[in-house]
């Protein structure tokens, strides 16, 4: 069956892995300014599917998209200025990009201002407002936002240092596939009582549970 929504074609073509096909479908939208089409030429682009690499014109797709409040479009353009992709690496750039995306509450845009401002990239270092960005995301579910909060507060960035909410945090951040995070339990553990532990287990199943609304901060 052909599929009317030229938007659904190449979407479809994508899971497929026909990617010329996906190209073919998205250059006319994205031509016309459609944004989600101009954020998927760009990732094509990117990636170098069904078309030859080119990190300029996926950078020029992303911003078109971004420019026409396509969050994911904006996240990547900033990504591009972070990392130095396509463009000279410029830090204020991509804080500004990604601060655009975090108007739809765009979770790895969130999580980028944080690091940012944990980092002292393009921003004087504020661990304040690391903890404001990274806590933003973890509330959404971003597991790597979840286990930079956790690292915050059992390293007692910004604040005194808190191993209960940091274990937490730490086994949402695992619940949601993040290594590594003995990093942060092992530590917070040596602080705490046994009772202090299976507390906090039973929390971070709550607040997992809840989707995060009943999380600690």
């Amino acid at each position: 069956m052909v599929l009317s929504d030229p938007i659904a074609a190449g979407k479809s073509a994508l899971k497929r892995g026909d990617y010329s096909i996906a190209f073919r479908a998205f250059s006319p939208l994205a031509n016309e300014g459609n944004a989600e089409a101009q954020t998927h030429l760009g990732n094509l682009y990117e990636r170098g599917l069904g078309v030859l690499e080119d990190k300029k014109a996926a950078l020029i797709w992303y911003e078109k998209a971004g420019r026409a409040g396509n969050p994911q479009g904006q996240h990547n353009t900033g990504i591009f200025y972070y990392e130095g992709r396509g463009v000279i690496q410029d830090y204020p750039s991509a804080y500004e990009w990604f601060l655009r995306a975090t108007d739809n509450e765009y979770p790895p845009s969130q999580y980028m201002l944080g690091l940012m401002y944990h980092q002292g990239q393009g921003v004087a270092v504020n661990f304040e407002r690391a903890r404001l960005w990274f806590l933003k995301a973890a509330k959404q579910g971003y597991a790597n936002a979840q286990f930079m909060y956790s690292f915050m507060l059992q390293a007692g960035e910004g604040e005194k240092s808190n191993p209960p909410n940091a274990m937490v945090w730490a086994l949402v951040a695992e619940k949601n596939g993040k290594k590594n995070t003995v990093a942060i339990t092992v530590p917070a553990s040596m602080t705490m009582t046994e009772l202090e532990i299976k507390t906090a287990e039973k929390i971070a199943n709550e607040c997992f549970q809840s989707n995060y609304q009943n999380c600690p901060e």
